[in-house]
């Protein structure tokens, strides 16, 4: 074993990064429009006028749920805009079924005034403040 703060000894594999915000919510935001994982799952991470939002594109999204029925839902292509103020906005390409893709963007904001950049890149540091899907 390695030392701590010394990194993996020999043989040890790095501990895997964790996935860029921008993906791990747009995984999670296609699990909850997709009917793999329940509206709720997201709570907390996702802010009030955008939490509303999705309960009702999930409603009106039940085609994604037909699509796909008996295949694995992925994102397909995921781009990230950084904005002035330090918001993520996020437009990403998602495949339901062979040859059926949909479009899905979001808008990730820092999760306080006080978290700044360095305080973390994993997906607890930003919050969902508007979703669509189409």
């Amino acid at each position: 074993p390695a030392a701590p703060g010394l990194g993996p000894g020999p043989g040890q594999r790095p501990a895997p990064r964790p996935p860029a915000p921008h993906l791990w919510f747009a995984r999670r935001l296609l699990d909850v429009l997709t009917g793999r994982s329940p509206v709720t799952s997201l709570a907390g991470r996702v802010r009030d006028e955008a939490y509303q939002r999705l309960w009702e594109l999930h409603g009106a999204r039940a085609d994604w749920r037909l699509r796909a029925r008996g295949r694995t839902p992925y994102v397909y292509r995921c781009r990230c805009f950084r904005t002035a103020d330090g918001a993520l906005e996020v437009a990403a390409v998602v495949a339901l079924d062979r040859d059926v893709f949909r479009a899905l963007a979001f808008r990730l904001e820092p999760s306080g005034p006080a978290a700044p950049p360095s305080a973390g890149y994993g997906p607890a540091r930003w919050r969902c403040t508007a979703v669509q899907a189409g």
